[in-house]
């Protein structure tokens, strides 16, 4: 990762160089490997660059060209071969040069429809002296963050809010809507959003452009998007595997593009083990071509419903190396949670914070620059929407025989299965007038009252009525291509996207995610969806396209551990902390958002069950107390926090 920024004053006052060299400042942690500063009149962009690929040794940004077009990017292109070919005739061009360079040469070559000829992780700030234009552009899934502020005169944008909130003349303050609608649906149902939690601040939205000519010229238009109606047959199931095959081997392969030894999350779970095996065969198949690769697990006390130690071993012994165990971690979310929040940005801390930051500060202190992980396999490999289609099909014993078969993979029973296609049914043939009432009424009817007493009534009432942002789908596409759709344009996993970029920002590493390979969900999305659910199988092309890459153990594994009990067991170990925090006049209630009457009292209690709903609800009483103290609090309040 890189921290990009950019000033641009739209009534004509230059740009202080003094003034742009402190905004990159707050950007350092996202790359401390070289530092530029671009200034032309009321113009200037800033980059704080992380040199991870190869092809990034001798790279300096902000690039220009001869026309004065300058670019500043954060990112990995994954159609290098793609693009070199389109640019043949740039001399300015070669296989050795950085991404950055190739972006800058297709703006040449195709002006503002540049965008959509990129493929991978990337967040991009371009102006043009020459149209007195400024372009923003961010990758299709949303990987890479980027926000812009624009008012009175100035145009702002960067990697992180905080860069644009150091600015004096940023006006802003919590979002309340989104804060409620974030802490009592999790935006159930709804595509990404431009707004954040912080008024005035916007996101530029996955696989869109912003293009900026004035004061009242700012216009966002989608430059890519998945296509629905596209549909990939073949006349066999092996097929449909190998092709999957192929696909993740490709997003894997694009995601080892690093100088520096490259680091996976590896649990002993289905998908994380897929990642790592599937890297080690390639490391092995291309010699020289990738980079050391480090296996990094978190383990748990043997026996625990947490330990996966004996599938590590599997692995281990399939593929004779030594994946590194971070034993006896300590648990809670308190340690270092003031600047989890503050990198984060968001009022969400990770249930286990006290570990991820131990795992992710061993992972860099090993000399890893990249992270690899297993995030949004479930959500990519699996999903039942497809029993919709087989039914549509006129194939209901087909797909009962399916609802039936997962409770034997996973351990989840067959009766919410069918449950859950029951509501798909309903969801699918009902008017859609029916279904946003029901789903409103849903929403509304969440938190649950007695896990989340202490909120007003008042910020209770912030809950917005969603029927507007509900994620727009093609009705003649599958139910299945719609449901992945909804996985790929969900507002929530845009902001958890966002968050984990972040994070491992903070702590000097850049995250990827090879389930969220734009071509891999592409297809995933254009197969029929009982392929990837072969005969009822949880996962089944999937297991099947990589036999011979996971060990067999793990590739017929059923159920998944589960760190309940380790989520609360560290809350009650934090309880004095936690209570201390959220004791005597908090900015929640100074602020209106959580009644003061009782709220030790409640916290107390909540914190006395023992179900994973009523840990995150406390979680996130906690983080949003810690949000507002980081952000709105006193001046540089995120550093003069009390340290527990």
């Amino acid at each position: 990762m890189s921290g990009i920024l950019g000033i641009w004053h739209l009534d004509g006052r230059p740009v202080d160089r003094s003034e742009l060299a402190r905004l990159s400042a707050t950007l350092l942690h996202r790359g401390s490997d070289d530092h530029g500063i671009w200034i032309d009149g009321s113009a200037g962009l800033a980059c704080r660059l992380a040199r991870i690929t190869p092809e990034s040794a001798t790279e300096v940004q902000p690039v220009s060209d001869t026309s004065g077009a300058t670019l500043v990017f954060d990112g990995r292109l994954d159609n290098r071969d793609e693009l070199l070919t389109a640019l043949e005739d740039d001399s300015a061009v070669s296989r050795e040069s950085p991404d950055s360079t190739l972006v800058l040469a297709a703006y040449r070559a195709f002006g503002d429809d540049a965008p959509s000829r990129l493929n991978g992780d990337f967040a991009v700030g371009l102006f043009d002296p020459r149209r007195k234009q400024l372009l923003l552009a961010r990758d299709a899934i949303g990987v890479r963050p980027l926000y812009y502020y624009a008012k009175g005169g100035l145009f702002l944008f960067a990697s992180e809010i905080k860069t644009l909130l150091s600015h004096p003349r940023v006006e802003t303050g919590p979002n309340d809507n989104a804060l409620a609608d974030f802490l009592f649906t999790r935006f159930a149902g709804e595509e990404t959003q431009e707004a954040t939690f912080f008024q005035n601040i916007v996101s530029v939205r996955p696989a869109h452009a912003v293009i900026v000519r004035g004061p009242d010229t700012i216009r966002t238009h989608k430059y890519w998007d998945f296509d629905l109606t596209r549909e990939v047959r073949f006349g066999r199931f092996d097929d449909y595997a190998g092709a999957f095959r192929q696909h993740f081997e490709q997003a894997v392969r694009r995601r080892l593009r690093s100088a520096a030894p490259v680091a996976i999350s590896v649990s002993g779970g289905l998908d994380s083990s897929a990642v790592f095996c599937m890297g080690e065969t390639l490391r092995r198949s291309e010699p020289g071509r990738h980079p050391a690769l480090l296996g990094v697990s978190q383990t748990f006390p043997d026996g625990s419903p947490s330990d996966e130690k004996d599938f590590l071993i599997e692995i281990e012994r399939a593929y004779d190396v030594r994946i590194e165990r971070l034993e006896n971690l300590r648990g809670g979310i308190v340690d270092d949670c003031e600047e989890a929040i503050w990198h984060g940005e968001a009022p969400f801390l990770d249930p286990q914070w006290n570990r991820t930051h131990a795992w992710l500060t061993a992972v860099r202190q090993s000399g890893a620059r990249v992270v690899l992980t297993g995030h949004w396999g479930d959500q990519m490999l699996f999903d039942d929407a497809y029993l919709v289609d087989l039914c549509r099909r006129g194939d209901w014993r087909e797909a009962w025989r399916h609802v039936n078969q997962y409770s034997r993979w996973v351990d989840i029973s067959a009766s919410q299965f069918k449950r859950r296609l029951r509501v798909a049914l309903l969801k699918y043939y009902a008017p859609s007038a029916v279904v946003s009432a029901l789903r409103d009424l849903r929403n509304r009817a969440r938190p649950n009252a007695e896990l989340r007493p202490w909120y007003t009534e008042t910020f209770r009432r912030r809950i917005p009525s969603n029927g507007a942002s509900q994620i727009r789908r093609p009705q003649s596409a599958s139910a299945h291509a719609q449901s992945l759709y909804r996985e790929a344009r969900s507002r929530y996993h845009g902001i958890c996207l966002e968050w984990n970029d972040k994070l491992g920002a903070m702590h000097g590493l850049e995250m990827a995610f090879p389930f969220l390979d734009r071509d891999l969900v592409a297809y995933l999305m254009a197969i029929p969806g009982e392929m990837q659910s072969w005969k009822g199988i949880y996962k089944g092309m999937f297991r099947e396209g990589l036999r011979g890459v996971l060990p067999a153990a793990i590739a017929r594994r059923t159920g998944k551990a589960d760190s309940t009990s380790l989520v609360h067991d560290g809350l009650v170990k934090d309880h004095d902390r936690l209570m201390r925090r959220l004791s005597g006049r908090t900015m929640t209630t100074a602020l209106g958002y959580v009644e003061a009457r009782e709220l030790r009292n409640i916290a107390t209690g909540i914190l006395n069950a023992s179900t994973g709903e009523a840990s995150r609800a406390l979680v996130d009483l906690f983080s949003l107390e810690l949000w507002l103290q980081g952000f709105f609090g006193s001046k540089d309040s995120h550093l003069a926090m009390e340290v527990f």
